[in-house]
């Protein structure tokens, strides 16, 4: 049995997921070189996905690793084997060149067993919660396009995620794997143009299995559009709950956990921090247990990092690698506090 034999049926055994979607993923996102696996007595029998994204942080673009698809065989669990994987695929992102890496656990617990690995539950999604009685009223008119999977969507998609500071990103592959997944799980998606035949929103919905509708990202161009998004979900599902994973402008959402990342390159990343704040000072001493290369003391000043391992001043801070994310990935109120220049990140339209 090859390797995408293999981790397919893993998959199939471990999820939840439809035969429909599982055959969805293997033919449109699934490659060979993103399958990390672990063998015992030459039968795999733990494995994931470590796939390629790329998040804009503080106008740059960098290199991200999005860990999909973590699964032990049942036989198999309670051994350590998935800790010696993730530590495996760890090694093996910072090898590529990944400067983070992302990953949206399964259930709360696992927020708390990615964090021994050194990941930060740093992402948020706004949450909002609409009742069946619930009415919008755009004071413009809106127009519902019907193909979605076009360059002409694409681009408005691509330029408004890009408006999201520190927001992963899809590409055009990433775009039709994203159609092919709200599809798979039943789901319609909304393209939206103005009076004019413009393009002004996109959102994804997915009907759930309490009776309502899930908007898993919604991007609009102003705060009219949006509403109009929301009437054009009310017109096609009627009269159920609406439950919209927003991003953090939101008007009437509450702060959720949704995702996990890890700081894989410490050093390009405080790098790419420090560029754009040439005020910033701060002397940090950074421990990781797991890639041992993020092992040193950073000195910030003038818009770069010196690495100094022989520093004898005070240091703003001696922490391991989960709380370094908290700080970088914080949120309004950490920044504030801090004085440094935190960006909660934002995450969505994954295939979880």
């Amino acid at each position: 049995m090859n390797t995408k034999d293999c981790v397919k049926k893993i998959w199939a055994e471990c999820f939840d997921d439809t035969p429909q979607w599982i055959e969805m993923f293997f033919s449109e996102a699934y490659r060979d070189e993103d399958a990390v696996t672990l063998s015992h007595e030459g039968q795999i029998v733990s494995a994931l996905m470590l796939q390629q994204y790329a998040m804009d942080f503080h106008g740059s673009i960098i290199p991200t690793g999005y860990i999909c698809g973590a699964a032990t065989l049942p036989q198999y669990r309670k051994k350590g084997y998935m800790t010696g994987l993730l530590g495996d695929t760890l090694h093996q992102s910072h090898k590529r060149g990944d400067v983070i890496c992302a990953l949206i656990p399964a259930d709360e617990a696992l927020f708390r067993f990615y964090q021994n690995s050194g990941f930060s539950p740093a992402f948020y999604i706004n949450l909002e919660r609409y009742s069946s009685a619930h009415v919008f009223y755009p004071a413009k008119e809106y127009i519902q396009r019907a193909d979605i999977d076009t360059d002409e969507a694409y681009t408005l998609f691509n330029n408004l995620m890009m408006e999201r500071p520190c927001c992963i990103q899809h590409d055009r592959t990433q775009w039709h794997q994203i159609i092919a997944d709200n599809s798979v799980d039943g789901g319609i998606p909304i393209f939206l143009a103005d009076a004019y035949g413009n393009g002004c929103a996109i959102a994804f919905t997915v009907p759930t299995d309490e009776d309502s509708v899930r908007v898993t990202d919604l991007l609009a161009r102003d705060a009219d559009a949006r509403l109009g998004t929301l009437a054009a979900v009310r017109e096609i599902y009627g009269n159920i709950p609406i439950e919209v994973y927003g991003y953090f402008d939101a008007p009437a959402g509450i702060d959720s956990p949704r995702g996990s990342l890890r700081i894989i390159d410490a050093y390009r990343l405080l790098r790419l921090l420090a560029e754009p704040y040439p005020g910033l000072k701060a002397a940090i001493k950074v421990h990781d247990s797991v890639i041992t290369p993020n092992n040193h003391t950073y000195i910030i000043e003038r818009g770069s990092v010196l690495i100094n391992d022989g520093f004898r001043g005070t240091l703003d801070y001696d922490i391991d690698i989960e709380v370094l994310a908290s700080i970088v990935f914080g949120n309004d109120v950490t920044a504030r506090l801090l004085g440094f220049p935190a960006t909660r990140p934002f995450i969505s339209l994954m295939l979880d």
